[in-house]
């Protein structure tokens, strides 16, 4: 299924001798390696990775030295539109304490800010972390699942805009109330795994997904228990 969804300004005065300094200086030493690195683990890498939802891959230094000021200029936006990573709570109003927060720190984010203004280090590569284990991309996340159930087949052509439409409804086949302790939601697709693709990031056709769950037999039109999943092209 090929269809898818310095410039600078020097005034020197002629009888004034200058120092330039080409950075600024590193006071606290900030590397890639002992500072940076845990934070792209901790709030980037999920997405940013090979065959992920996000246009480029965060895991290695490689990959994030040529992208280090767009990092240091999304991060600063915080909770402004197209900040990064998305995380769309606010800071000084209510709860803020949530399981798998990715959200910045001020002091992560000025850290970021100083390590790409000192040149973006790599320091030294034995102060790395181990790299994280994302587990077989082909297993369910939530360990094996008690029912699975089957949406229609969903085409979308590689020129079209993105859509929001209903799957309707899907058949649990249970005849007894049950409890729900998890919920995942996974596209299967026959874009193949192996060899060169020419697209940025993964090639899904969901982005984000919400369903309800109802009961057949009620009447009340609010009844439903709706579920929202983000991201489930991954």
């Amino acid at each position: 299924m090929k269809s898818l969804g310095c410039f600078g300004l020097l005034f020197i005065g002629l009888m004034t001798p200058i120092t330039l300094n080409a950075q600024p200086s590193n006071a606290a030493g900030v590397t890639f390696a002992k500072d940076i690195a845990p934070i792209l683990q901790r709030s980037c890498q999920r997405c940013h990775r090979p065959a992920s939802v996000a246009p480029m891959s965060l895991l290695t230094y490689e990959d994030v030295r040529p992208w280090a000021r767009a990092i240091k200029m999304r991060t600063a936006l915080r909770n402004k539109r197209g900040a990064m990573p998305p995380w769309l709570i606010e800071k000084d109003i209510g709860i803020q304490h949530f399981k798998d927060d990715i959200s910045l720190s001020e002091a992560e984010i000025e850290k970021i800010a100083m390590w790409v203004d000192s040149g973006a280090p790599l320091g030294n590569p034995a102060d790395l972390p181990p790299p994280l284990d994302f587990g077989n991309e082909d297993e369910w996340s939530i360990g094996a699942p008690d029912l699975v159930f089957e949406s229609p087949e969903i085409v979308v052509p590689a020129s079209a805009p993105d859509k929001w439409t209903s799957l309707g409804n899907i058949e649990t086949g249970l005849t007894e109330d049950r409890y729900v302790a998890a919920v995942e939601v996974r596209e299967f697709n026959d874009i193949p795994k192996d060899g060169d693709s020419d697209t940025v990031g993964g090639r899904y056709v969901f982005h984000h997904m919400s369903f309800d769950s109802t009961d057949p037999n009620s009447t009340d039109g609010q009844a439903a228990t709706r579920w929202p999943t983000h991201e489930v092209g991954r």
